[in-house]
């Protein structure tokens, strides 16, 4: 009961102190009902179903209106960082999951910021980083994913492993879980170039450096392996049968291909975050046709989930 308590007095001090950021009261009590909404699980979505403000002060709020979105951004990360380390305050090097996906969220409609075609999919492209410790969950950050000739996927994948706190860093054994679309030689590299372990999917055909045409397909489940393009670390290899496919991933540390196979099932956590983002919280439905709300509204979402 205490602990309950101590939750809910550490959740009134973070309202009060995002409150505090806009610059008037009618800006703030708009906060207020935006967060208010964004909070009923049981209210679907919409700006109309807003209590105490109008739909289309709402709007202002998000579109029109000055005030310091990267102030309330920073309140809620410290205070999640603050929830992870209070959490391992006693656990003897703790590991924390970091899980990277890029998603993408299906729009309908021209003209929309940050909206285009990528993987045969119309939307905005987000680069996200979910963090995992216990039962405790939260996005780190996003990125938005703009196309041809801007930073790839990959790299604003790193920048976002790089905003990791110091401290953060030096409390926990920090693993980082990523889907085959994160294979590639610079983004293993970046990762041990942070200090972090991983836990990547790779393709059936990725090869590995053994003489020959010989791809993690032809290698044995918790077989040690070193990639083709990438051979500075030993890897490895676990293997897992779902019906008719056989999914591939390596790890950074050598460990039982079994232990491998469930560490990588863990990165499913960030999955569900996405369906409750676009289904949920009906992400999808945001259609705004500015890139100030575009930006707040997709940083609401991140951090109240």
């Amino acid at each position: 009961m205490w602990n309950l308590k101590l939750r809910g007095e550490r959740a009134r001090i973070l309202a009060d102190a995002l409150l505090c950021v806009p610059n008037s009261p009618y800006q703030q009590r708009s906060l207020q009902a935006a967060l208010g909404l964004f909070l009923d699980l049981k209210t679907k979505k919409a700006l109309h179903r807003a209590h105490t403000v109008s739909a289309s002060a709402l709007s202002r709020l998000l579109n029109a209106y000055e005030w310091d979105t990267a102030a309330c951004w920073t309140t809620l990360v410290q205070a999640q960082w603050d929830a992870l380390l209070l959490a391992a305050r006693r656990t003897h090097h703790p590991r924390l999951r970091l899980c990277v996906d890029l998603t993408r969220v299906p729009f309908s409609g021209r003209d929309l910021p940050f909206v285009r075609v990528q993987g045969e999919v119309y939307g905005i492209h987000l680069v996200v980083l979910y963090a995992v410790y216990e039962d405790l969950k939260f996005p780190v950050g996003y990125r938005v994913y703009r196309g041809k000739g801007t930073p790839s996927p990959v790299r604003l994948a790193l920048d976002l492993l790089a905003t990791l706190p110091a401290e953060v860093s030096r409390r926990f054994d920090v693993c980082v879980l990523a889907d085959s679309g994160f294979e590639s030689a610079a983004f293993l590299q970046g990762v041990r170039d942070l200090g972090f372990e991983f836990v990547v999917g790779v393709r059936s055909t990725r090869r590995t450096d053994h003489p020959g045409h010989v791809t993690v397909e032809d290698c044995k489940h918790g077989s040690w392996v070193n990639l083709a393009n990438w051979p500075w670390d030993t890897l490895t290899l676990a293997r897992v049968d779902r019906g008719e496919r056989t999914f591939f991933s390596v790890a950074s540390q050598l460990l039982p291909g079994d232990l491998v196979a469930r560490e990588g099932a863990r990165r499913w956590a960030i999955e569900s975050f996405f369906k409750e983002a676009k289904h949920g919280f009906g992400l999808n439905r945001f259609a705004f046709p500015a890139r100030r709300a575009t930006s707040r509204t997709t940083s609401w979402i991140a951090r109240v989930l």
